[in-house]
């Protein structure tokens, strides 16, 4: 199937053979198919003809003036010429009066357009000049105008009659259309010849936009304001980026490969990926030694304590402890720990699919009895890293949520006219004069159809006008100002974690802002030498589900956990979608040196083992979702990190302009 056909189809919307001859040629060289969706979702159609088509083609200049209407009348005029036959003509002549002769001869014409398809018609020559001798006769003296479209041999005065009686058909047409109060009811539907197949309804033209795209919305820098960051330099590098990762999809071994085979191959691989990247962090860990694979075990039958890395395929809740179902390339195993064990409370911290070391003693009877848990964890210790010569901030923001109607814009204004130096105390010139870097961890936007009824709860209702929208309020930023945007699960992204980036078909306006760098989530940036692990944060969901006492009202203990595991979203087919890639992209390999995320709107920070964790709030007040689950946000409050210590330097409120 063809890639316009099928990408129409995904989207509930059909093309008929004429409008795809038009359209194919252009396809992804003059226009995208989001392009061609959103005329045609402003039109009130999901048929694509070819008067769409047409009319879509000529709003993006590749063609002057669609020609459908024009075939139409020349069409109409041909067949009803063709149907004036020698009874009209003597029927016409028997008339008295100009006027009679005229209506008889329409009503005549209309009967004899009916029966021109049972008996042969006159040629063109004969026809004419017999339509000239009526004329003649009933006395008509001044002729009509020809419309275009009309052939070379056809423009001769004599074709008055001709010309009547589509002027006639087309007052017919509109008495039709219009009901005794003028008003448009219906409309006739041609097929490719002009014959009216089908009358419906008037589409019902669309409405103006009443919202705003902040196109008017412009801040300069204060005057005389020093911006002391416009003399450091910028030194920032992308560690990590998913769209820079290779990775290459298996391959099936024969043609005779069984169905699906492929399929849990993937699987296989992303799993296997992660035990081995989790294995070398755990290995790291001086108090894991003698490790040995699953497998060996029944055969080597150890004595004393032994440590096992694995999988966490499942784990449940007895009476004495916790009982685990562990696995690795080698195979697997039970593993019990004991209400009495030293570490039986950090069996609540481990989520399925997590991976750990246990340590302790094996059973001939096939279970690995553990008195030791060992998480992936951060070192205790952490190496030192030099001072900067000047100081240098950074913005962090994320769920901005422009389209919403609880949108807080005004307090996003000020935050613009913040940072442009409209400062309210020497403290704060002192910060805005050295933020050098703006990082914004997803939900940019609030998107189209992320939850039920979502649609009653935005002030802009498009897509690309959401994106244009943030891209004018954040046109706005000092261009000194390096900003660093990351998709989230409202954005216009892949749903399936890693996100890669946005799609540019709908984020365009994005990308031309001069001074932004798009990055995946998760991404790891590198700012003078410290790392910054930005996430916009899904992960946060199922730690909320699996392990106790932890809420969205304090997301930052959630982050602690999943900085334990060492992994962004360990928990595969839970409430994250996660892509099953040939290698899994979410661990987090190196120990950040700041971790920032978003998505449940609630600002909050912690340091944990020299590692700074912050969820950076949302700039959207309370929907009527998070009441239902009893989420209250923190909208509006933007924390300023110090670079150099990778920790908070101070929180600027614009909650007061959050009236929303």
């Amino acid at each position: 199937m063809d890639e316009l056909v099928r990408g129409l189809i995904s989207n509930n919307y059909l093309i008929t053979p004429p409008a795809y001859f038009l359209l194919s040629e252009h396809y992804n060289k003059d226009f995208a198919l989001p392009e061609l969706i959103k005329f045609a979702k402003t039109r009130g159609t999901f048929v694509i003809d070819q008067i769409t088509a047409e009319e879509f083609l000529k709003s993006k200049g590749i063609i002057s003036q669609p020609n459908h209407l024009e075939k139409f009348l020349f069409v109409e005029k041909s067949e009803k010429a063709e149907g004036i036959t020698e009874e009209a003509e003597q029927r016409a002549l028997e008339t008295s009066g100009t006027v009679g002769a005229v209506e008889t001869a329409t009503e005549i014409v209309e009967e004899s357009v009916e029966e021109s398809s049972k008996t042969s018609t006159i040629s063109e020559e004969t026809e004419v000049v017999e339509k000239a001798q009526v004329l003649e006769e009933i006395g008509e003296e001044e002729s009509l105008e020809i419309p275009e479209g009309v052939p070379p041999e056809l423009e001769e005065p004599i074709e008055a009659p001709q010309e009547e009686i589509i002027e006639n058909f087309e007052s017919e047409s509109s008495e039709e259309e219009n009901g005794e109060d003028g008003e448009v009811e219906r409309k006739i539907i041609f097929e490719e010849y002009g014959v009216p197949i089908v009358a419906e309804e008037e589409e019902i033209p669309e409405e103006k936009k009443t919202y705003s795209v902040y196109a008017d919305f412009k801040v300069t820098p204060k005057e005389g304001f020093e911006f002391i960051a416009r003399s450091i330099e910028s030194k920032y590098n992308i560690k990590f980026d998913v769209r820079n990762v290779k990775v290459t999809p298996p391959k099936a071994r024969s043609s005779t490969t069984k169905e699906g085979e492929i399929i849990v191959k993937v699987y296989e691989n992303y799993f296997k990926s992660r035990l081995k990247k989790m294995r070398k962090i755990l290995r790291e860990n001086p108090e894991v030694s003698g490790v040995i694979d699953i497998g060996k075990l029944s055969y080597i039958n150890p004595e004393g304590d032994i440590t096992i890395i694995g999988l966490v395929n499942s784990k449940r809740e007895t009476r004495n402890g916790y009982m685990f179902e562990v696995e690795d390339n080698s195979g697997i195993m039970k593993v019990f720990i004991g209400r009495d064990r030293e570490d039986y409370k950090k069996a609540f911290e481990i989520m399925p699919d997590s991976v750990v070391a246990f340590r302790g003693r094996y059973s001939k009877r096939g279970i690995f009895f553990a008195d030791r848990i060992y998480l992936p964890d951060v070192p205790l210790y952490k190496k030192e890293k030099p001072p900067l010569e000047e100081k240098v901030y950074a913005a962090l923001i994320s769920d901005i949520h422009v389209g919403s109607d609880k949108f807080c814009e005004k307090a996003f204004m000020k935050f613009i006219e913040w940072l442009n130096g409209h400062v309210n105390s020497k403290a704060e010139e002192e910060i805005v004069s050295r933020i050098k870097y703006l990082i914004i961890a997803g939900d940019v936007v609030d998107g189209i159809g992320i939850y039920p009824g979502q649609y009653n709860e935005l002030s802009i209702p498009d897509i690309f006008d959401q994106y244009e929208a943030l891209a004018n309020l954040l046109s706005n930023v000092p261009d000194h100002i390096t900003m660093f945007i990351g998709p989230g699960n409202h954005d216009a992204a892949r749903m399936a974690l890693p996100q890669p980036e946005f799609y540019r078909d709908y984020a365009k306006p994005l990308y031309e802002l001069k001074n932004a760098v798009i990055i995946s989530n998760p991404a790891v940036i590198d700012l003078h030498g410290r790392e910054f692990l930005i996430v916009h944060g899904r992960g946060i969901e199922d730690v909320v589900s699996y392990v106790p006492n932890m809420s969205h009202h304090q997301p930052v203990k959630p982050m602690v956990e999943l900085l334990k595991l060492r992994h962004v979203a360990p928990t595969f087919g839970g409430k994250v979608p996660i892509a099953p890639d040939s290698e899994d992209l979410l661990v987090i390999e190196s120990v950040p040196d700041l971790v920032q995320m978003g998505h449940v709107h609630v600002l909050d920070y912690q340091i944990y083992r020299g590692v700074f964790l912050i969820n950076s709030g949302t700039w959207q007040a309370q929907t009527e979702f998070q009441k239902m689950v009893n989420i209250v946000p923190t909208p509006a409050k933007v924390p300023i990190i110090d670079v150099e210590t990778a920790k908070l330097r101070m929180i600027v409120d614009f909650t007061k302009w959050c009236d929303v």
